[in-house]
């Protein structure tokens, strides 16, 4: 593992997660191809541990129908870094714009990301979300 291939690796989940979100795609489960289980979750005011696929899958379809309800249609990363923790845990963090096709910010918040390197290949172990700031209008 090395930071191009945990960057190319991450580019392609972000890529699946945009579809799911703007409705591309309906197949959620994929989306166990880059969330590991267990997988910790943390958030402004709650974190806990999804132990099951179905838990990973009920967390991102919910997430996605929201994204659709807004008009979801692509994220945006600034200040994308990425750190190799050792040989097969690195930490992907950022700030991601969520914004509509007309550029609306829907959510704008710092993220990070801890993949591990494991049997079936790079997972997201744990993600960590930072405080999101309210809609700013275009961006």
């Amino acid at each position: 593992m090395d930071t191009s291939d945990v960057t190319t690796w991450f580019d392609a989940y972000l890529d699946l997660f945009v579809a799911l979100g703007r409705g591309d795609r309906d197949d959620v489960e994929a989306i166990l191809d880059f969330y590991g289980v267990p997988m910790l979750l943390s958030a402004p005011g709650a974190s806990g541990w999804l132990h099951a696929s179905d838990q990973v899958v009920g967390v991102i379809r919910g997430q996605v129908e929201a994204l659709r309800h807004a008009g979801f249609d692509r994220t945006v990363v600034e200040d994308a870094q990425t750190v190799l923790l050792n040989d097969s845990c690195a930490r992907h963090e950022g700030r991601f714009l969520r914004l509509t096709a007309d550029a609306t910010v829907i959510a704008d918040f710092r993220a990070s990301y801890l993949i591990a390197d494991g049997p079936e290949g790079p997972r997201i172990a744990a993600l960590v979300v930072g405080s999101q700031s309210p809609a700013k209008g275009a961006a």
